[in-house]
């Protein structure tokens, strides 16, 4: 959560979320770390400890046809489906002592997962800090409002993109803005209803080409909402077709730079990648990627819902080899050439709304 939290607000932050700190989620923290450390000192792979972050994917599925996103576009290769509760309860049954946080989303909307609210209170009562990302078209009603709010849910990103239906639908392809204001200030409304802290509502507008003299009025509807953060955060593209039609002209809200002709995002280092000692993602089916910038899952580590233990996969050979490459040398990967770990711009701009 630290990205999305400035220093002023991060003692606020470690006061309302005290469960999930306990010794045993300390020291994994500080043995990740260490082990962290040392590889890079050493060149060479060492791992200690489990993630302390996990991403989960509920669902591939979504109602959008975003044209940036693999499963919007039609271009995601891998098979699509839906997380079963079972199986994510075993997830955090067995890695929930040392899991901080789990991000719970990657490729689909997961509220079309009819089960979702149901796995944040698992993790919830589990002591794990809960965060999601949605196109908000799934708080249709005052009940499901109030649903997401009982759930425990810490965190919630609600994308946006767009001041009105005619910039909102450019990207948000087959979407309603008014079903996404309407979605907020239901949440908005449960929480006060409920006298809940949480979850934390934060307004996401992703700047492209299209959108981008409208920060000032997105901003302002962020403050008529009443949303906790508003976020400016930057598109990733992947050909220059892409970066032609979407990406924005300022250049402080653009990821990347050009080096001879090439796309490549700013300030990423040559070797290592921290995600890779502090983080995993398994998607709906239990296959473990090493991260979500692994879309189809070309580098599958294993599955975690059937082959024995997540620590067999944490340490297994081909998770052993694959950090050992980036060790080496990042760019030979090219989904880690295009990847934002090592930016620090992602989010050019986070405002707090309400404190």
């Amino acid at each position: 959560m630290a990205y999305l939290v400035s220093s002023k607000a991060l003692p606020r932050y470690i006061k309302r979320y005290a469960r999930v700190f306990s010794f045993k989620r300390l020291a994994n923290f500080f043995a990740v770390l260490s082990s962290m450390g040392l590889s890079w000192l050493l060149r060479c792979p060492i791992v200690w400890g489990r993630p302390f972050m996990l991403m989960v994917e509920p669902t591939n599925f979504c109602n959008l046809k975003c044209p940036l996103c693999p499963s919007g576009n039609g271009q995601m290769l891998r098979p699509r489906g839906t997380m079963e509760l079972g199986d994510f309860e075993k997830l955090v049954d067995e890695l929930g002592d040392e899991v901080f946080m789990m991000m719970m989303w990657n490729q689909g909307e997961p509220y079309i997962n009819k089960c979702f609210n149901q796995m944040v209170r698992y993790a919830h009562d589990a002591g794990i800090f809960t965060f999601t990302s949605t196109n908000g078209h799934f708080v249709r009603n005052d009940e499901q409002a109030q649903a997401i709010v009982e759930s425990g849910l810490d965190e919630i990103i609600v994308s946006l993109d767009g001041v009105d239906q005619e910039t909102y639908e450019k990207y948000r392809v087959g979407g309603q803005i008014e079903r996404v204001f309407d979605g907020v200030r239901r949440l908005v409304k449960a929480k006060e209803t409920l006298r809940s802290l949480t979850p934390l509502i934060n307004l996401q507008f992703i700047v492209m080409k299209h959108n981008e003299g409208d920060l000032a009025e997105a901003e302002g509807l962020a403050q008529g909402l009443q949303v906790d953060k508003f976020l400016v955060k930057t598109a990733q593209v992947y050909s220059a077709d892409d970066a032609e039609e979407f990406l924005p002209e300022e250049e402080r809200f653009r990821r990347y730079e050009e080096n001879d002709g090439e796309l490549l995002v700013k300030g990423q280092p040559a070797r290592g990648c921290k995600v890779l000692w502090y983080s995993s993602m398994v998607n709906w089916n239990g296959a473990v990627a090493p991260c979500c910038f692994d879309k189809d899952v070309d580098f599958e580590m294993g599955q975690a819902f059937k082959d024995g233990s997540f620590d067999e996969i944490w340490q297994g050979r081909a998770y052993m080899d694959f950090r050992q490459k980036i060790l080496a040398d990042r760019n030979a990967v090219d989904m880690c050439r295009n990847c934002s770990e090592g930016y620090r711009g992602m989010f050019s701009h986070v405002k707090e709304i309400r404190g």
